[in-house]
């Protein structure tokens, strides 16, 4: 008998080693006659095996949970992106609710850039590029956006007010949902036109 309940007890063991992430549950029986003695009971359930060691000593069941693995889309970047403005080039850069407020961030490349929610308030951004941009909720208060690139950008909720948009272009651009937009402001945009059609370099 105490070889069966040895051989049990090794079989257990070499299974739980070589499956670590499959979990065997089972009920424990504690066997109060023998204190000082090992003891190894086979539940009712074929599938449940326990094994109960002296009264003193608490046996405790690790669960184990399965996890499923979401893939995540390839991106260029992980984190903020800010030291891109020491180089001027911040082309698909991650500068999302990033504040630029009252910077000098003349000539710089922010193409296909994440910026949703940044500030620029009061900024200069003078002959910068923002084409294919995401410029969702981002504020340019009181900013100089002179001769600044805005082709193809999304500017849903983004603020202009006071902006100084002087030579600004803003071709391929949804202006019915930007804010504090005026019609003098737009007078001072640079318009593209070929046959009296508008067009974007």
């Amino acid at each position: 008998m105490k070889v069966r309940i040895a051989m049990l007890v090794v079989a257990t063991t070499v299974l739980s080693a070589a499956c670590s992430d499959i979990e065997v549950v089972s009920e424990t029986t504690t066997v109060t006659e023998a204190p000082a003695e090992t003891a190894t009971t086979v539940a009712d359930d074929a599938d449940s095996v326990a094994t109960t060691l002296a009264p003193e000593i608490t046996t405790t069941t690790e669960s184990t949970t399965t996890s499923t693995t979401t893939t995540v889309p390839v991106t260029t970047t992980t984190v903020l992106d800010i030291a891109c403005i020491k180089t001027t080039t911040c082309q698909y850069a991650n500068l999302v609710g990033v504040d630029f407020s009252r910077l000098k961030l003349d000539f710089i490349d922010f193409s296909v850039a994440q910026l949703a929610g940044a500030s620029f308030v009061g900024a200069n951004l003078s002959n910068s590029v923002f084409i294919r941009t995401d410029l969702s909720a981002v504020n340019f208060e009181g900013a100089t956006l002179k001769n600044v690139d805005f082709t193809a950008a999304v500017m849903v909720a983004a603020s202009f007010k006071g902006a100084n948009l002087e030579g600004a272009v803003l071709c391929d651009v949804d202006l019915t949902q930007v804010l504090d937009l005026t019609k003098e402001q737009l007078e001072k945009v640079k318009k593209f036109k070929a046959k009296g059609k508008v067009y974007c370099p």
